[in-house]
């Protein structure tokens, strides 16, 4: 889990019931813990998990956020409907103090932040179409 879940300091997995995320919580938390990482910031969308990690001591009382978003990854996390949103916005005002260049359009294709790979096929696109010009 951890291999395919952990970027940096940034630990990003989900759980198919309350449970199975108890259990991959208090594991990653303690593996962590042996390598001297400190996990902290457990966010959910979950009450009841987040009920049960307060108990548990892995998170404190007052952080259950069901209202806002949360930046992971790269991605913004909108708890409430339990979606990831690629937010452009910043990239979209860069366009407008760009010459339309290569060397523009490939400096902005750099500048995309996507470690899960979400949006690879498209950077990838973008490459390969300068690539031909």
């Amino acid at each position: 889990m951890l291999n395919g879940s952990l970027y940096a300091d940034d630990l990003c997995h989900g759980a198919d019931d309350v449970e199975s995320a108890v259990n991959l919580s208090s594991d990653a938390v303690s593996i962590l813990s042996d390598a001297s990482f400190n996990l902290r910031k457990l966010h959910t969308n979950s009450k009841q998990l987040h009920d049960l990690w307060v108990q548990n001591g892995l998170c404190e009382e007052n952080s259950f956020e069901k209202d806002n978003k949360l930046k992971v990854l790269g991605l913004v996390w909108n708890l409430e409907e339990d979606m990831l949103r690629v937010d452009v916005t910043s990239l979209l005002e860069s366009f407008k103090f760009l010459e339309n260049t290569k060397m523009s359009v490939l400096s902005t294709a750099a500048k995309v932040f996507d470690p899960v790979g979400f949006l690879s096929p498209f950077v990838v696109r973008i490459k390969r179409l300068m690539q031909e010009i």
